[in-house]
């Protein structure tokens, strides 16, 4: 999902790294962390927000990383293409393709997409949901609430209390969901916090409702099933809840 970054990207880098517990110093079983990365702009290394792993600092990168890598459109910010140094490189003296303003109007419209509006949130079956949401420990990883800084030249997203549920922290999600590919301070298993805002809309909008970072998962219910590492107890808890309980956690998640 493309919408709501803008508002990720405005959350304060010294609060997210407040809300990290590489260490598990609160023995809760929960030892999220920053990935720190390398910001091509600045040339500094700045905390991770984007991509399944956390790999990239902002929004203006990230589009630039996407542009090169996903199609092949070389940048001032990646000016070489993915395929230098292979066979299939075009050998054409145009590079970069697209110029920085290209980019950044692209990056400004992924900032200032909105977030769809959650549904039926005072429904019984819903509230029953987000309480065992809370209940069983979800919140833990998937942080309900931030507050907003200020993302310079965009006042719509600066100072705001948002609800994405996700804390921008990784997490071991254990072996089952391991890709054996590290990245920055990622290891193989760990894996940003995926936001649940809009998530219910995933079948209206894609036509599908395939989750985690290979689609594994055919619905909600099978994404948190393969939950395993720092979530385990969590998945654990969630097995031994009753049929109806299971169904009102989903709702709840389906109402976001």
């Amino acid at each position: 999902p493309v919408f709501g970054l803008g508002l990720l990207e405005a959350i304060r880098s010294e609060d997210i790294i407040a809300a990290a517990d590489e260490m598990d110093l609160n023995r809760d079983g929960i030892s999220g962390k920053v990935n720190y990365v390398w910001d091509v702009i600045s040339e500094t290394q700045q905390i991770g927000r984007f991509g399944w792993k956390a790999n990239q600092p902002h929004l203006d990168q990230q589009t630039a990383a996407a542009f090169n890598g996903d199609m092949g459109i070389t940048s001032p910010l990646f000016n070489l293409e993915s395929c230098t140094g292979q066979s299939q490189q075009d050998g054409l003296n145009d590079d970069p393709e697209i110029d920085f303003h290209y980019v950044d109007v692209t990056s400004f419209y992924t900032k200032t997409l909105a977030v769809p509006a959650p549904r039926n949130l005072d429904h019984k079956m819903v509230q029953q949901g987000k309480q065992l949401f809370f209940e069983i420990g979800c919140e833990n990883c998937h942080r309900q609430s931030w507050t907003t800084g200020v993302l310079p030249g965009i006042p719509e997203v600066s100072n705001q209390t948002i609800y994405p549920y996700t804390d921008m922290l990784l997490h071991d999600m254990g072996p089952g969901l391991a890709d054996f590919r590290p990245d920055y301070l990622a290891s193989e298993s760990e894996w940003k916090t995926r936001p649940l805002w809009g998530i219910g809309l995933t079948a209206l909008a894609n036509g599908h409702t395939r989750f985690l970072h290979d689609a594994r998962a055919r619905n909600i219910e099978e994404a948190i099933l393969w939950h395993g590492g720092e979530a385990t107890s969590v998945t654990t808890t969630f097995k031994h809840l009753s049929a109806a309980e299971r169904a009102a956690l989903i709702k709840f998640l389906e109402a976001l």
